[in-house]
């Protein structure tokens, strides 16, 4: 996470920062006699402290799957999205617009996007808080022009609201641009996850009900120790052809060696 605008307060706190490091800096350049020049630079992003969520309803995950999966070029779309809480969006339905491909770009001519925006009812226009397309089989990074597009939507915003991006691709990964100008704070994959819905809980969830149900199965080691030391006066190719033979397990005719346990 960063922050999207440097108000008055932050520029302050930010200027203490260089301060302090041009200082240290300072200090080992004069140091070192070899050296000639010394350059500067601060990384404005940490980790958040608190991930944010994006929600889909089931509509709209399979919407976006499908659109991936049935394109083999890129295909783009945008979705109608809540704020449930600070750090909760929910994206309940997808439309897409008309658009012209090829398998690493996606254009749209103006008439058709106002024709778009016109078609939609109030209610839509102020929830299209998202826009997502797909790279295919190739990386989910945002390109230059992906970049310059975030910032040319985000800065129309103004100083309020928030928008996502999305790039998804066909191997099923998702990289994910929130920024969320009430809070001023912009954030990248690491600090959001995603869920899905199955109605009042989530996907997730589901998963994590089975955990105590879905049991797995390991070697039982103590009993190949035991049964190898009953070999006894085996010969060594028979002790060994016992050994390779444990992880299947075999019967003799009268002991089972080997397997598995629960």
């Amino acid at each position: 996470m960063k922050p999207i605008n440097i108000d008055k307060e932050t520029e302050i706190e930010l200027f203490k920062l260089v301060v302090e490091k041009f200082k240290k800096e300072l200090e080992s350049f004069k140091s070192n006699m070899n050296d000639s020049k010394f350059t500067l630079s601060m990384d404005f992003s940490q980790p958040a402290k608190e991930k944010v969520t994006v929600l889909y309803t089931p509509q709209a995950y399979l919407k976006m799957q499908a659109l991936v999966d049935f394109y083999d070029t890129e295909v783009g779309w945008y979705g109608l999205v809540q704020r449930i809480t600070d750090k909760v969006f929910r994206v309940y339905d997808v439309k897409v617009c008309k658009q012209y491909v090829n398998g690493a770009k996606v254009d749209t001519e103006d008439e058709d996007t106002l024709e778009f925006f016109n078609s939609l009812t109030d209610e839509e226009a102020e929830d299209m808080r998202f826009q997502a397309h797909s790279h295919v089989k190739m990386s989910t990074e945002a390109s230059s022009v992906d970049l310059q597009n975030q910032a040319d939507v985000v800065r129309n915003l103004g100083r309020t609201g928030f928008y996502i991006f999305q790039i998804w691709n066909k191997n099923g990964d998702i990289n994910t641009y929130l920024y969320d100008l009430d809070s001023n704070i912009f954030y990248d994959k690491k600090d959001v996850q995603l869920e899905v819905e199955d109605n009042e809980s989530t996907i997730s969830d589901f998963v994590d009900s089975t955990l105590d149900l879905v049991i797995e199965k390991k070697p039982y080691q103590c009993q190949q120790i035991n049964e190898y030391s009953k070999a006894g006066k085996k010969s060594k190719k028979e002790k060994e052809n016992y050994g390779s033979s444990y992880l299947n397990g075999y019967w003799d005719g009268t002991s089972y060696y080997g397997g598995y346990d629960w």
